[in-house]
């Protein structure tokens, strides 16, 4: 008997079943359907050509679903996009959720550019967030692939002056979308745009102090001292890295001074006791500390 494989539709796959009987399979769609007008036609055909190069191979990148009449059916980002995201916040968003957010768009841009695609328009505004707060790169209406040149144009906080699409650019704009993540806002927001491409022409950037992360990164994203995404995201796995021992370092240091003293001897001998499953966890915490520093200060050469 010839054994029958299931071929799921475009952008669907197991976990969106709910339910399945002798005849077929149910699933469900957690939709948007995003259509223009005949005079902008050539955006939506230029998006459904990159999202069926790019396909469901990664899942930083918003799901495609195929086409509807002259519509196309893309992934809900329930979550908006992160600039909407942070400006709805009372509070600061967490350390650890941007330090994710980082590391998932560069790692989504290091895939369309292995794709030979270029966004063109790498911001926070086209950046979204799936109901798990994870990233989901879109809006590549006027995105470059291939021969074909881009139909839109970066924001002006994002743009290397003076050049065409390229690894250069997107880069740069990664540095930018990087600082407003950390920040949360545009690097330059209160600058009008023409001075803020003459700052950027001559090599003049926002101070970095205030960061509290990707420093170095984003600083070479402007210089231009990366030749690809896949470069800058080792740079930034190795701050995700180095920004987890830190926190584990602090947060260790409160739960020390919050027990009362005659539990202190007790703590630190379940912290130090080779039976303890803490022990090899903080022995490799402690050793990678050295190593992680010598690494960032050779980048730097």
């Amino acid at each position: 008997m010839q054994e029958s494989v299931i071929q799921w539709p475009l952008g669907l796959d197991g976990k969106d079943m709910v339910g399945a009987g002798i005849t077929a399979i149910v699933a469900r769609l957690d939709t948007v359907v995003k259509f223009s007008g005949p005079s902008e036609s050539h955006y939506l055909e230029r998006e459904k050509l990159i999202y069926q190069r790019l396909g469901r191979d990664h899942s930083g990148i918003v799901r495609y679903f195929g086409v509807l009449e002259n519509a196309i059916i893309l992934q809900f980002a329930s979550q908006t996009s992160i600039r909407q995201y942070l400006a709805r916040q009372k509070k600061q968003v967490p350390l650890s959720l941007r330090l994710r957010w980082v590391e998932q768009l560069f790692d989504a841009v290091r895939f369309i550019h292995s794709r030979s695609v270029f966004h063109g328009d790498i911001s926070c505004n086209n950046i979204f967030l799936d109901d798990s707060l994870n990233v989901k790169l879109g809006d590549f209406a006027g995105s470059a692939i291939d021969d074909h040149p881009p139909l839109g144009c970066y924001e002006t906080s994002h743009e290397l002056p003076g050049e065409d699409i390229s690894t250069r650019t997107e880069l740069f704009a990664l540095g930018s979308t990087t600082y407003e993540i950390m920040t949360g806002s545009k690097p330059y927001k209160d600058l009008p745009d023409h001075e803020v491409s003459a700052a950027f022409f001559e090599g003049r950037y926002p101070d970095l102090e205030s960061v509290s992360a990707f420093k170095d990164t984003i600083m070479r994203c402007w210089r231009q001292n990366y030749g690809t995404a896949e470069e800058a995201l080792q740079d930034v796995k190795l701050e995700g890295v180095f920004n987890s021992l830190a926190s584990l370092q602090k947060l260790t240091i409160r739960t020390v001074a919050t027990i009362k003293e005659p539990r202190i001897s007790r703590f630190h001998a379940l912290l130090l006791s080779r039976k303890s499953i803490l022990f090899p966890f903080l022995l490799t915490a402690v050793s990678l500390v050295p190593f992680v520093g010598w690494v960032r200060r050779w980048r730097l050469l």
